[in-house]
């Protein structure tokens, strides 16, 4: 059955179709046509799309640009925006905000357990406890539009997430997850490669959606409507990473390999240490080092690097916290001209899937969250970046344990 929302995303992106157009563009056989151009006459009465002649295009109010943005960020992400882009999810959503935990049951058994399935399933919500049901709402910006698009202004309790969880409690967490995982992946270990490429390169910028991404990567079919350049970089990094993750150390000589192969796009500078000095666009307040200064940083670090395989065996919790100060420190050091931030990520990565944790990718949820720490923060914070860093490994553990579960 054609949706609403299926109806916005098809004219946003394929505006001035006819009735039957539409019809064709959404999968319809001429059967449906009536269905289509009913739903096409609703959409023109709550203006959201505009016809002239027999052509539809998307209105230009700002209503329904914001909806079809909305549809759109969860086409991109493979998220069921039937679910997710409704009144009732708004509502939840906005509860949370205002109350930072939400405890109990606000509607019914069954709504909030479709609710929560697929906000949680892409990291926008995190379930602290099923019996009793409590849960906490991520902020980021997409939840804020979501529910000023259904509901007006709201306000948020806890716009940091690493500020609100028990830390405690949270450690306790992540060490049964682990070895749950463990226990289930000794068979069978799951790694979501697309996932993982395609949730740190969207973070800096590249156009393709995971569908897109996973057909690249497993069919080696680039998407035509969209710049060879992101198609290429997905390429590289995926080559990449195949090289760097699995088996070799995490030294100098190999983390600039995987460098030179992850950035094989830029001009100049792949694999090589930058030779002048550099700011983050759009952040002056994060401070890189001079030039001149790198070799001395880069030699501290892979000393550390190396002392974490060194000494006493480390508990999860130990390891993610080294791991998250060693993404930390190497996005503060930034040593290349670009792909600074991919290569963290690769870094972080590396060091729990050497340990038996799945590829940790960024949940579209998370972002926001992370961004706020990384490049977009306004001073480092270690301690606040290990917790989000923990939480985030946390919620890929249920996710790689309920692939398993299924498989």
């Amino acid at each position: 059955m054609v949706s609403k929302l299926d109806m916005v995303l098809t004219i946003g992106l394929y505006p001035d179709l006819s009735a039957l157009g539409v019809a064709q563009k959404i999968g319809k056989k001429r059967t449906s046509y009536g269905a289509v151009y009913k739903l096409l006459r609703k959409l023109n009465a709550e203006s959201l799309v505009v016809v002239a002649g027999e052509k539809y295009a998307l209105a230009q109010s700002q209503g329904a640009k914001a909806l079809f943005r909305m549809v759109y960020f969860c086409f991109a992400n493979s998220i069921d925006y039937n679910r997710v882009i409704s009144g009732k999810t708004a509502e939840f959503v906005k509860l949370g905000f205002e109350k930072g935990l939400i405890e109990g049951l606000p509607f019914d058994a069954k709504t909030v357990k479709s609710i929560v399935s697929v906000l949680s399933r892409h990291g926008f919500a995190v379930v602290e406890s099923r019996k009793p049901f409590a849960c906490r709402i991520v902020y980021s910006r997409f939840l804020q539009h979501l529910v000023e698009y259904f509901g007006g202004k709201v306000s948020v309790a806890c716009t940091s997430i690493a500020d609100c969880v028990d830390e405690t409690f949270l450690n306790s967490k992540l060490e049964k997850e682990f070895s749950a995982y463990r226990r289930a992946a000794k068979e069978m270990p799951s790694f979501d490669e697309a996932g993982f490429i395609h949730s740190s390169l969207s973070l800096e910028g590249n156009t393709l959606t995971l569908p897109e991404t996973e057909r690249l990567i497993r069919d080696n079919i680039p998407p035509a409507s969209k710049p060879f350049k992101d198609a290429q970089e997905v390429l590289d990094y995926k080559k990449a990473l195949d090289k760097f993750l699995y088996g070799s150390p995490l030294t100098e000589d190999n983390l600039f390999a995987f460098h030179r192969i992850a950035m094989n796009s830029l001009a100049s500078g792949a694999g090589e240490v930058r030779v002048q000095n550099v700011r983050i666009r759009g952040n002056p307040d994060f401070k890189t080092p001079d030039y001149q200064e790198l070799p001395g940083l880069l030699a501290e670090f892979f000393k550390s690097a190396k002392k974490l395989g060194e000494g006493r065996k480390l508990s999860a919790v130990q390891l993610v916290e080294r791991a998250a100060f060693l993404h930390n420190e190497f996005q503060r050091i930034h040593p290349f001209i670009d792909g600074n931030s991919r290569t963290s990520r690769a870094i972080f990565t590396k060091i729990l899937v050497e340990r038996g944790f799945p590829l940790v990718k960024i949940p579209v949820g998370f972002s926001d969250q992370y961004m706020g720490l990384t490049k977009l923060s306004r001073k480092r914070d270690d301690k606040k970046f290990a917790l989000l860093m923990k939480l985030i490994v946390l919620e890929n553990l249920k996710m790689a344990s309920r692939k398993l579960e299924y498989a």
